[in-house]
């Protein structure tokens, strides 16, 4: 129990830090993430929040994982409701800084990328299920021939595209995000000694058995 508990815990980690790199990003001021110009686009649109919108695009992304077969874990969940919220929470606390000068934007940037990057691999790498768009990436990784990187850049591309038509707004950040977050999350990943193709996510009903077969054995012991 003690190492599920851990689990969750660098689950809920990974993803805050996802949420506060999205946000650096944003103060930067140079272009959003490819996500989030889709995001934008939507705001732009329907008035909802980038939170509001990132749920929601959350939600057709999984279910198109779901297709593909992607396993539906309790991070899967908790990601999608979550980050979202996350998001909104650093907006509104307004703790990270605005770009001003360049440079100092330009260093919001890097920095809001490495935290973004670092986020995912971190939540990624317990196994407990990936958020919506990232479930794509890894199902899509195992499913080719093709590095992790690749389909990153390839997804986030897309993303950007889609966002751009609706009216979200593109920078150069916005470019460097879509080139740099693919590689550094793979980058993560072999510092770690852990390869995301021999990665296994459990399913939310595998979850469900095993807290129930941990309950059965507890009170067992008890009686």
């Amino acid at each position: 129990m003690k190492k599920e508990v851990l689990k969750y815990l660098k689950l809920i980690t990974g993803l805050i830090l996802c949420s506060i790199g999205i946000v650096t990003i944003l103060n930067s001021n140079l272009g959003l993430s490819p996500w989030d110009v889709l995001n934008q686009g939507l705001n732009n649109i329907f008035g909802i929040t980038l939170g509001e919108a990132n749920l929601v695009v959350g939600f057709f992304v999984v279910l198109f994982s779901i297709l593909l077969k992607q396993p539906i874990g309790s991070g899967t969940i908790i990601n999608l409701l979550s980050v979202g919220v996350f998001i909104d929470s650093c907006i509104y606390l307004d703790f990270i800084p605005k770009g001003e000068s360049f440079i100092f934007r330009v260093l919001l940037l890097i920095v809001g990328i490495i935290v973004f990057s670092y986020g995912c691999y971190l939540y990624i790498s317990t196994g407990m299920g990936c958020g919506p768009r990232d479930g794509l990436m890894i199902i899509l990784t195992k499913k080719t021939k093709y590095s992790l990187s690749k389909i990153k850049t390839v997804i986030e591309i897309c993303a950007l595209s889609l966002g751009f038509v609706l009216g979200g707004f593109v920078g150069v950040g916005t470019v460097v995000s879509s080139l740099c977050v693919g590689p550094l999350i793979q980058f993560f990943f072999k510092i770690n000694n852990k390869d995301v193709k021999e990665l296994e996510h459990r399913s939310i009903f595998y979850e469900i058995k095993t807290l129930k077969n941990y309950i059965n054995r507890k009170f067992k012991k008890v009686n």
